[in-house]
């Protein structure tokens, strides 16, 4: 007989790998009271199996087929159930709770006047009541602008009093700016450290604490200018800031990037162009997949005109980019380490993309990665994030179009 696979090893399987158990019979069929927490799923077979009692707690699954299952007193709890297949099942006593149903198929399931839906969001669900699913909205004469409102919303699927599934969706295409400014956006007074990215356009801060520094007054200049008004040098600082980059002290990129928002002219010197090239090369080479750059580095070589070393280093800031726009948009999601987070990879092209692109080929070193990544703080994710988004744009700004 072929050994059978616990159900805590199957948690960890896509689809395909578990389908392809199922046809060599190393899927137990019995899964009474089993627990799918955060299960993300497109296309496995769960069809014929026991799952009496069994508990989903926020899951995402797609074109999975629970045909001819016991679910009887199976509890749904959370997440998004899409063209799912529950024909000929046993759902006496199932409930299911505060999800959205998209283009499920009950037809011919048992036990559905004991079913319990609470707080459900239906949306073209067939077999419930033994009629045919609803045919969809015609579509406009000339454009969407050419229907009322309440039929614009109705084809749009903006049903504003329907409940929002409890996880986000995944999408690892958007921006980086994109994603920041989400992860942000509950923060009524965002931290200082997003002035150093003003590329990535971030919500800014409203209160900025007190300070005389080259890094406050850069920010206050940044603030400024993000706001619409011309940044007033002060001339104590102006001339501090020109010796720092004439000697190459340690200030020496905020002091480039000081002198760059007042506008006055920065000249370069041997020193700071060293040192600059020598803060980067140890940022970009820290053993740690997601570990930052100060953009502030790349914006003051960019700005020296100083691009050699850094353009042979964009190859490693883009992988360490990807890295961290993959685990963001995978942690934004309800992915973490600790979940079939994989399959969510694989399903999506710019999650592949970026994948393959942070581990050059070799996704096992991204296991690790991820779960260093999300023991991080909330902020410092989001400001690895920034801080690698705009210290890679400077320096394919300094390669030109080709580089994009």
């Amino acid at each position: 007989m072929a050994k059978q696979v616990s159900i805590e090893e199957l948690l960890k399987l896509g689809s395909k790998q578990w389908n392809q158990l199922r046809k060599d019979g190393k899927v137990p069929l019995d899964h009474t009271g089993a627990t799918f927490p955060q299960l993300f799923s497109a296309n496995a077979d769960f069809s014929g199996l026991t799952l009496i009692g069994s508990e989903w707690e926020k899951c995402d699954l797609s074109k999975v087929s629970f045909k001819e299952a016991d679910l009887s007193n199976a509890y749904f709890h959370g997440g998004r159930l899409q063209d799912c297949d529950f024909r000929g099942a046993n759902l006496e006593g199932a409930t299911f709770e505060k999800l959205k149903l998209l283009r499920c198929d009950f037809t011919g399931a048992t036990g559905l006047e004991e079913l319990e839906f609470d707080d459900c969001d239906m949306d073209r669900v067939t077999g419930l009541d033994g009629e045919d699913a609803p045919p969809p909205p015609p579509p406009p004469a000339v454009g969407v602008t050419s229907f009322t409102r309440e039929q614009r919303a109705q084809v749009m699927g903006m049903a504003q009093a329907a409940p929002e599934s409890d996880l986000p969706p995944f999408r690892p295409g958007d921006a980086p700016g994109t994603i920041l400014f989400r992860g942000l956006k509950h923060i009524a007074n965002p931290p200082p450290w997003v002035l150093d990215v003003p590329g990535l356009r971030p919500p800014l801060p409203v209160r900025m604490p007190p300070g005389t520094s080259l890094e406050h007054l850069y920010r206050e200049a940044v603030k400024t200018r993000m706001e619409g008004r011309r940044p007033v040098p002060d001339m104590q600082a102006v001339a501090k800031a020109k010796d720092v980059v004439a000697s190459g002290g340690g200030d020496t990129a905020v002091a480039v990037m000081y002198l760059r928002e007042v506008g006055e002219e920065v000249v370069p010197s041997e020193p700071a162009i060293d040192g600059l090239n020598n803060d980067l090369r140890e940022a970009v080479e820290v053993e740690d997949t997601t570990a930052d750059v100060d953009p502030r580095i790349t914006g003051a070589l960019h700005e020296l005109k100083a691009s050699a070393e850094a353009l042979d280093l964009l190859g490693e800031l883009r992988m360490k980019l990807a890295a961290v726009q993959l685990f963001s948009a995978l942690m934004e999601a309800g992915f973490m380490p600790d979940n079939n987070w994989e399959e969510a990879v694989d399903s999506a092209e710019p999650s592949q993309d970026l994948a393959h692109i942070a581990s050059n080929g070799n996704r096992a070193i991204l296991v690790d990665a991820f779960k260093a990544f999300a023991e991080l703080p909330d902020e410092v994710r989001l400001r690895r994030l920034a801080y690698l988004a705009e210290a890679t744009a400077h320096v394919e700004a300094m390669a030109g179009p080709a580089a994009t």
